[in-house]
């Protein structure tokens, strides 16, 4: 196989117990690469110190604190080669990553980039380590990645190759968001080119205490996923305006004019991404339209069924849609509205049937409120059996 010339960029900072087994891992590549750059965003403990010991083997840019987008911002002009890896300052590379990302690249052209899951490394405040496992990652396809991307991030910059070619061409990180901006740039690179998924994990993605953030908005490990949360949704309220319908559906099927059946399924498919992250109002409009303007009283397919199960699902540890629907009144009427407009058993029986498993899993955990409302939800939508069975 050919070996064609990888730059890594790793932005760092106050991580002075960690880079340097970082670096291991990346310098000790079965195919290593041939330019490492370390963005030293303004640390102030020995992170110096560290990486002087590695010597001409990386580059080193020293600058002041600024946050991540714009650490490795600082760093894309001088990358020199064919291939991109942005890693991060306190995960581990396998022996065997870029080998395995480049054997993929290199026997087709028409990959831009690829993808692999990872195994979750946990760190204790007393340094101890355990690994626990894989991180899921749903199985798609190659010409559905990026409509199931809109829906769910599951991919990390650290588990990702890409031709340095694509990240020219979407432009720099967006240094305004102050976690998501690795999330926003996988959308712009699956939304214009394509990835392929590899078989086995290629990093360990650690897990532990400490800060995150951007110079003046920093909060603790904990609360990440609200935050999260609250640039997901400005991020997918963003993308509503800027994509077309049938960029909400596998490649091949959303070119040119959408047909009934491929409307009603882009529509789905952007109401789940909506509902997931509770932004009913939009995903409200979209189910009306779907259901009621586009095909009413057509039956589901059994994708599009999942589709409405994976609308009430869970966004990463939160219950985000179901609670949007339970805790306000007005939202939950015009949801039960829609469904009954639609005359769709299929649609009924599915949202039914989540709001029921929500409702008897609160009432197990003695959150009776919640629970009797999400049930009463469910039977007012109708399409489900005995709400109490198990």
């Amino acid at each position: 196989m050919r070996v064609p010339p990888v730059t890594v960029i790793i932005p760092t900072c106050n991580r002075a117990h960690f880079i340097g087994e970082t670096l291991d891992s990346v310098l000790g590549q079965t195919v290593p690469p041939a330019q490492v750059i370390v963005v030293n965003d303004g640390s102030t403990d020995a992170t110096l110190e560290v990486l002087a010991r590695y010597g001409d083997r990386i580059e080193v840019i020293d600058q002041a604190n600024s946050g991540r987008p714009r650490a490795v911002n600082r760093a894309l002009p001088e990358v020199r080669g064919e291939y991109l890896w942005v890693f991060d300052d306190d995960d581990l590379a396998v022996p065997q990553s870029l080998e395995r990302h480049l054997a993929v690249l290199e026997a087709d052209p028409s990959v831009d980039f690829t993808y692999a899951g990872c195994i979750i490394l946990q760190t204790h405040p007393d340094g101890r380590t355990e690994q626990k496992g894989p991180l899921p990652m749903p199985e798609v396809s190659d010409d559905e990645t990026f409509s199931r991307l809109l829906e769910q991030n599951f991919m990390q910059l650290q588990a990702m190759l890409v031709r340095t070619r694509c990240h020219r061409a979407v432009g720099p990180f967006n240094d305004r968001l102050n976690l998501c901006d690795d999330y926003d740039m996988i959308l712009r690179l699956g939304r214009r080119f394509t990835g392929r998924r590899l078989d086995a994990p290629t990093f360990l993605f650690r897990q532990h205490a400490g800060l995150r953030g951007r110079p003046g908005a920093l909060f603790p490990a904990e609360h990440r996923s609200r935050y999260w949360v609250l640039e997901n949704r400005d991020i997918h309220l963003r993308l509503r305006e800027q994509l077309r319908l049938g960029e909400y559906l596998p490649r091949s099927l959303g070119a040119g004019d959408l047909d009934g059946a491929n409307r009603r399924r882009a529509l789905l498919q952007r109401a789940c991404v909506m509902a997931r992250l509770a932004l009913w109002p939009e995903a409200l409009a979209d189910l009306e339209d779907a259901l009621v303007d586009t095909l009413p009283g057509v039956p589901l397919t059994a994708l599009e069924r999942d589709l409405c199960r994976r609308a009430l699902g869970r966004f990463i540890r939160f219950d985000l849609a179901i609670e949007g629907l339970v805790d306000d009144d007005a939202t939950g009427r015009r949801f039960a509205d829609i469904l009954a407009g639609s005359r769709n058993d299929d649609a009924r029986r599915a949202f039914g049937g989540e709001l029921a498993r929500y409702g008897r899993a609160r009432l197990r955990a003695r959150e009776v409120r919640r629970g009797l409302r999400a049930l009463a939800l469910a039977r007012r939508i109708g399409g489900v059996g005995r709400l109490f069975d198990r």
